[in-house]
Formats: structure tokens, sequence, C-alpha cells
């Protein structure tokens, strides 16, 4: 028997194969057996294998990124400041994932660790800006002008150019690929959007010592332009 259904998610598929498991173990004598094949199927496992392997992913990417800032500022505090951007921006394309009604599946499901490679990037860039600049000003005001004026607009620049080359594939007819699209160029803004305002409040807030303290990079810069 072949049985075509009119709904394209994975939940509607679920339910169908349970009310069809149900009805023959009810309905068919104890010597028929009755097995459930198709694409659907064959799709239903692939999406949760992506999906279970890409909520794995994510903690562990998190981590990766948390120890590689510890260990260039010599911080603890440098992983946490910097992983908390991440965290926002891959809750909010949750979030408006259930507030839209998109579902999880293999395209959707590739958009949370996209966000970490996007925002660990623009977070990275403006870090490293501010304690650049933290170094060389002592007048607040200046030196976070100086953060924006640099990083902050290249920052910007990218995040439209690359987000408006991803939100095309929204007028894609294939609605994983639509989706993707739009999800992809949220990423991008909300990703920006984070790196440019939490992190330099949560910098100025705490005020770490890391920021206060140069790099062995900062100090050959500086021996270099002295001797020039």
């Amino acid at each position: 028997m072949n049985v075509q259904m009119r709904t394209v998610g994975q939940r509607d598929t679920d339910r169908a194969i349970r009310a069809i498991e149900e009805y023959s173990a009810a309905r068919f004598p104890p010597d028929v057996k009755v097995e459930i094949s198709g694409a659907a199927l064959v799709e239903g496992s692939l999406n949760q294998q992506v999906v279970k392997s890409q909520l794995r992913s994510l903690p562990l990417s998190l981590l990766f990124v948390f120890v590689t800032l510890s260990l260039f500022y010599r911080s603890g505090w440098a992983g946490l400041i910097g992983i908390a951007p991440l965290c926002v921006s891959i809750l909010i394309n949750f979030g408006v994932m259930g507030a839209f009604g998109i579902k999880l599946n293999i395209g959707t499901a590739l958009v949370a660790s996209v966000a970490i490679g996007i925002g660990i990037d623009y977070m990275i860039h403006y870090m490293a800006a501010y304690h650049r600049e933290y170094l060389k000003h002592t007048d607040k005001k200046v030196f976070l002008k100086r953060t924006y004026l640099t990083s902050g607009k290249a920052i910007i620049f990218n995040a439209a150019s690359v987000g408006l080359g991803f939100a095309v594939l929204a007028f894609s007819q294939f609605n994983i690929l639509a989706q993707l699209g739009l999800l992809l160029a949220l990423t991008m803004a909300t990703s920006s959007l984070v790196s440019l305002t939490l992190l330099p409040v949560l910098l100025t807030m705490t005020n770490p010592a890391f920021i206060r303290r140069p790099l062995p990079s900062d100090r050959t810069q500086t021996n270099s332009e002295a001797s020039k």
C-alpha cells in the first residue's frame, strides 16, 4: 500500500507512522507482519541524525571558542565574555524559528553552527580592536569611538553584504533552502549587532584585566614602532 501525504513536516509524518503502527497492531492477525518503509522514513532518520549531531556539536564548539580565547588572552574572563554574544545570537535564531513555526530540519539545523562561525569572526575582530585602542588611548570616549570607526564599520559592511547575499535564497521555491537563506541573513544581522552592542557593554562594565594587559604581540609592535 502506497500512502501519499499532503504535508511536508517530519512531525506529521511521525504521527502518521505511529497511527499506522497502532492500527496494524490492533487490527491485523498476529501472524501478519506489517513493515513501514519509503522515503519518509529515510528522510526522518536523516533529519534526526543531523539534528542530534548539530545539537551535540554546539556545546563543543562553544567550548573550543572559550578555550581558544582564554589561551590567547591568558584569562578565563576573555572566554566567557567571548561566548556570551554567540549564545545570544543562537538563542535569537531558535526563538525566531519557534515564533514563525520554522521546523528543525537538515537545512535549519545547520544555522546554529554557522552562527558560531560567523559570530566568532565579528567578536574577535571587535575585541582585538577594543584591546588595541584601549592601550593606545586613556580617554574612554576616544578609544570607543576609534574602535567603532575601525572594526565597527568593517563588521557592518561585511554583515550587510554577506547577509544580503544569503537573503537572495529566500526567493527559492525550495522551502528548506528559502528558510536557510532567511535564517542565515538573520544570523548575520544578529551576530554583528550583538558584537557591536553587548560585547562593548560587557567589556566596559567588567573592565577585565586582559584588556588592560598588553600582549606579547603588542609589545613587539610597540618596539617596532619605537625603532622606526
